[in-house]
Order: structure tokens, then sequence, then C-alpha cells
């Protein structure tokens, strides 16, 4: 079991909101009758703005927060969708739960690396893809599941990784498959099928 240490920076990079993020954060903050609960909502906006959250985001929210760095380092290692590191363009991130490992995940993850040629905890040296393992995705009734970014992708099979890969690669939409059929397809895209 790998524990988490509180990122530092050997560049002691700086990190500081851009104006029109920030005016967001006030307006946030304005929300709750207390200022530290928007913590949440801020760091989502610092990944977003810096691509993932480093020492200098979580010093600079600390700031912002009047609370330290470590109160900072504890909400972001308990939430798994705030990242520490640099993703890929499309991040896989597979169920490992029971459901999921019941239904074969440990076969669509290992097909997932082979694929790409990264591990688990990894991203691809040219910043297109990223895999990690997660502890649940909601979506048990449809294990194994995998999400790629927003995207999931249910009874998910080792066969179905070479064409949602090939497709990304060449830039395609693959459309969700299982409980985000729901959403409505893109013109001209049959939901289940990857475009090529």
């Amino acid at each position: 079991m790998s524990v988490d240490r509180f990122p530092h920076s050997p560049k002691e990079e700086k990190f500081k909101f851009e104006p029109e993020v920030r005016a967001e954060l006030d307006r946030i903050i304005e929300k709750y009758p207390v200022k530290r609960s928007a913590l949440i909502p801020a760091l989502k906006l610092g990944q977003k703005q810096n691509g993932f959250i480093s020492s200098a985001v979580m010093q600079h929210l600390a700031d912002i927060f009047e609370i330290s760095s470590m109160e900072v380092w504890g909400v972001v290692t308990f939430y798994s969708m705030l990242k520490t590191h640099p993703l890929g363009e499309f991040h896989f991130q597979l169920c490992n739960n029971l459901s999921c490992a019941l239904m074969g995940s440990a076969a669509l993850l290992k097909a997932i690396e082979t694929r790409l040629g990264i591990k688990a905890g990894e991203r691809r040296e040219d910043g297109k893809f990223s895999i990690e393992k997660v502890e649940c995705l909601g979506a048990c009734g449809g294990a194994p599941c995998i999400q790629i970014n927003e995207d999931y992708f249910e009874r998910a099979t080792p066969e179905m990784i070479e064409d949602i890969v090939s497709a990304l690669e060449k830039g395609e939409y693959v459309p969700p498959v299982g409980a985000d059929e729901v959403a409505p397809p893109r013109a001209g895209v049959e939901v289940g099928k990857v475009e090529g």
C-alpha cells in the first residue's frame, strides 16, 4: 500500500488564481456561511486552472482560507477527484471494487495497460493517456466499469479497449456505454458504437 506524501516542488513554483477564476472563487465563497466550506470548490478551480493540485496550489488556498497547508492536504488526499499529479488528456479510471473485480476488472486493467504501454498510476509520455485504479465508480450493476474522463463504459471487456483507444488516438468521439446512454448522443453517432 502506497502512502501519498505532501507534494513539494523542487522548482518552488508559484501559483495564483487568474483574475476571472479568483472572481468565481469569491462568488462561491459568498454562498457559504463558513468560508472554509468552499474549500472543495476552490480546490476544483485550482485543479482546473493548474491541471492538478500542486504544493503551490495548496499553499495559495491555505492562505486564502486562513488554514494550514496540511489541512488542505487532508482534504486533497481524501477525495479521489482531486489529483496531485498531471493526468493524461484521456484519463482511464478502472473500478477496483468487489463487483467489478468479480466481473473481470483485472483482465480489463491488463488490456488497458498493455494497449497504452503504461501501468496504473502512470501517464503516457506523450501526455495523451493516464490510468488510475479507483475504489468505486458507483456502477455495480454494469460491472466491470471504466470511466474515461467523464464518460462511463459499463460491462467493459478487454476486446473493447482496442477500438476505444484507437478512436481516441485519432481524436474521434467515443460515446459512453451503459448508464450514460440516457444522455442524448451526438448527432449521427449511434450510442455504444465507436465512430470510425
